[in-house]
């Protein structure tokens, strides 16, 4: 194959968490086109923006000081990170004084 393949598009719409496999919407953000989990139900609690494009694509945006409000077609959702009943895996913390620097090796002129 001369050209690599190209890579799966986003998950968008209707689909499952990968972690309590419970339903989600999935969409891609605005600003840099990040596929993020928001739950199905709509709550005026949320902060998410979430409306369908004219192609069917699930956008979403956070709602920010400089744009409070929703516009159009959006609907409030709440993201699932918020409300998903599973955690998510903790990174186990390196010690503190692991691994130290014996010195430094030599650039070419000081050798």
């Amino acid at each position: 194959m001369p050209y690599p393949t190209p890579r799966p598009p986003a998950p968008n719409g209707p689909g499952r968490c990968p972690r309590c496999l419970g339903e989600v919407l999935w969409c891609v953000t605005a600003a840099n086109r990040v596929p993020f989990a928001v739950d199905v139900e709509r709550n005026e609690a949320g902060n998410q923006a979430v409306r369908q494009d004219v192609t069917g694509r699930w956008l979403t945006r956070q709602l920010t000081k400089e744009r409070p409000t929703l516009e159009h077609d959006e609907h409030l959702h709440m993201p699932h990170l918020k409300t998903c009943p599973v955690p998510a895996p903790r990174s186990v913390p390196r010690p503190a004084g692991g691994r130290t620097r014996q010195g430094v090796r030599p650039v070419r002129w000081q050798r």
